[in-house]
């Protein structure tokens, strides 16, 4: 279940409306933390979950450079309707990008590292790095498996995704559950390896911002 919201934001580029996909992504990656930190029984602050979906791009850039990428996605979604090749990529892509950032984020949760705003921030910026290096991770055949199989059912997918905002369970929900119970223990290795990835990652932004405040508390 910790994997829900990450499951239907991946399989969101599915549904075959341009722009409302991209709504809907955005909708399910944001509840996240929330959603898996609940699943712990916990609370995090909300500057905390602020820190973890914030983009990392600079605002200027992306405010300039916007109606280009309208101008790109649009066409993108024209292309992907007609050639679903496309499609069936970028939401293996997306999915296995989800399903990573959901390992990391319990794992962040459970460590603690989201339970005070000023160490949520290096968190979330080592989740950030450590989610670059994943492109060729072992989860994309797995997700390329599970788009390609809910390609066949796009009606049901998009039932399950509407369905899962209301946090509604469903045939394909469950579905999806019994897919990734069966298959998640293939990559008890590669999940360890990618705990330890974080950690070693965290230690490195929390060194680089304490040189960071040791460098200007000097020249002051």
């Amino acid at each position: 279940l910790i994997f829900a919201d990450a499951t239907f934001a991946g399989l969101a580029l599915l549904l075959p409306m341009p722009f409302v996909d991209a709504v809907i992504e955005e909708f399910f990656r944001r509840r996240m933390p929330r959603d898996i930190a609940r699943r712990r029984g916990r609370a995090l602050p909300l500057q905390s979950i602020r820190a973890v979906n914030r983009s990392r791009q600079g605002i200027w850039p992306g405010c300039l450079l916007w109606p280009v990428r309208a101008l790109v996605y649009l066409i993108r979604n024209l292309w992907r309707t007609m050639v679903y090749v496309f499609t069936i990529y970028d939401a293996s892509e997306k999915l296995s990008e989800y399903w990573h950032r959901a390992f990391l984020l319990d794992y962040m949760i459970l460590r603690g590292d989201l339970d005070r705003p000023a160490r949520a921030e290096m968190a979330a910026e080592a989740l950030h790095r450590v989610l670059k290096t994943t492109e060729t991770s072992p989860l994309l055949n797995l997700a390329g498996e599970l788009v390609e199989q809910a390609r066949t059912r796009i009606g049901a997918v998009a039932r399950a995704i509407f369905r899962g905002a209301r946090r509604q369970e469903t045939e394909e929900v469950k579905r999806t559950e019994r897919t990734l119970a069966g298959r998640w223990g293939e990559f008890q290795g590669y999940l360890i390896e990618l705990a330890a990835q974080y950690d070693a990652t965290l230690v490195q932004v929390e060194g680089e911002r304490a040189a960071a405040t040791a460098l200007h508390n000097t020249s002051r």
